[in-house]
C-alpha cells in the first residue's frame, strides 16, 4: 500500500507552500543564469509554489470534490496575486505599496480564505470553530515577511503606517499566525500539538543561523548554502503541519466515534 495517502499528499503540499522559498528562488535563478538560461527569480519561486499547489490539489481531489474545486479557485487567485504583488516588491525599499500592489496583497487573503475553507471541509473535526481558528493561523503563517500571505500581511501593515522594523525586519506576523494556530490546536487536542509547533517555529526562525556557522559555500556569485537553508524552512514548516496532524487525529476520531454512537442509538 502506498505511503502517500491523499491526506499525506495534501499536507506535504501544504508544507511546501508554507516554507519560505524567496532565497531558494533567487539563488536557483542565479545558478540557472550562470548556466546560460534567461530565468528570473519570479519564475523559480513560482515553480516551488507550483509543486506545493499540485500536491494539495491532487490530495484534495481524492478526499472531497468540493474541497478540490475550492483549491483550484484558490490557486487561480494566488496566480493573479503573485503577478500583481510578487515577492520582489515585499521589501522595505519597495514600500509603501500603491494601486495594483495593494489589490494583489488583498488577493492573497482571498486565496487563503478559499484554501482554509477547502481544508475545513476536507478535514472535519468535532470542534469546527477550533479547526477554523487553527487553519486561519496556519494561513497567516504561510510564507515569510517577503512572500505569500505572511508577506502580504506585513506589507499592508507597513503601507498603512506600521513599523518596518517590527513587521518586516522581525517575524511578528509569522509568530502571530502561529499563536492563532496554537489557540485553535489547544482547543482541539490540549497541549499535545504544541511541542511540534514550537519546534517548527524554532527551526524556521533559527535553523538558517546555525548554517551560517559553516561559512559561505560560494559557486560564482551564488552561496550554495541556500540549499540546506531551504531544507531548514521545509523542516520547520513540516513540523508546524505535523502539529496540525497531531491535533486533528484525536479530534477526528472523537467525531467519527460520536457519529457511530449516534447511529447505534435506537430511533
Amino acid at each position: 500500500m502506498s505511503m502517500m495517502t491523499p491526506t499525506r499528499t495534501t499536507l506535504t503540499g501544504t508544507t511546501v507552500l508554507m516554507a519560505c522559498a524567496c532565497g531558494a528562488g533567487s539563488s536557483s535563478a542565479k545558478l540557472l543564469q550562470m548556466g546560460g538560461m534567461n530565468v528570473t527569480s519570479r519564475v523559480t519561486h513560482s515553480l516551488f509554489l507550483t509543486i506545493g499547489a499540485v500536491l494539495v490539489v491532487a490530495g484534495l481531489r481524492k478526499i472531497l470534490p468540493q474541497a478540490f474545486y475550492l483549491s483550484l479557485a484558490a490557486f487561480a487567485v494566488l496566480a493573479v496575486a503573485a503577478t500583481l504583488t510578487p515577492p520582489s516588491v515585499m521589501s522595505v525599499s519597495r514600500m509603501p505599496w500603491h494601486g495594483v500592489q495593494i489589490l494583489g496583497a488583498f488577493l492573497y487573503f482571498v486565496f487563503a480564505a478559499l484554501l482554509v475553507r477547502a481544508f475545513w471541509l476536507a478535514f472535519p473535526s468535532a470542534n469546527p470553530r477550533a479547526s477554523a481558528t487553527a487553519l486561519a493561523g496556519t494561513a497567516v503563517a504561510t510564507g515569510c515577511s517577503c512572500c505569500m500571505v505572511t508577506g502580504a500581511t506585513a506589507g499592508l501593515i507597513v503601507t498603512a503606517g506600521g513599523s518596518t522594523e517590527l513587521f518586516q525586519a522581525h517575524s511578528t506576523v509569522y509568530l502571530t499566525g502561529l499563536a492563532i494556530m496554537a489557540f485553535g490546536l489547544v482547543s482541539l487536542a490540549r497541549v499535545r500539538p504544541l511541542p511540534w509547533l514550537a519546534a517548527g517555529a524554532l527551526v524556521t526562525l533559527y535553523g538558517g543561523n546555525l548554517l551560517k556557522l559553516a561559512g559561505d559555500w560560494m559557486v560564482g556569485d551564488v552561496n550554495m548554502r541556500f540549499i540546506p537553508g531551504y531544507m531548514m524552512y521545509l523542516i520547520g514548516a513540516g513540523l508546524v503541519v505535523k502539529a496540525f496532524a497531531v491535533a486533528y487525529e484525536p479530534a477526528r476520531s472523537f467525531d467519527e466515534q460520536s457519529i457511530a454512537d449516534a447511529a447505534a442509538q435506537p430511533a
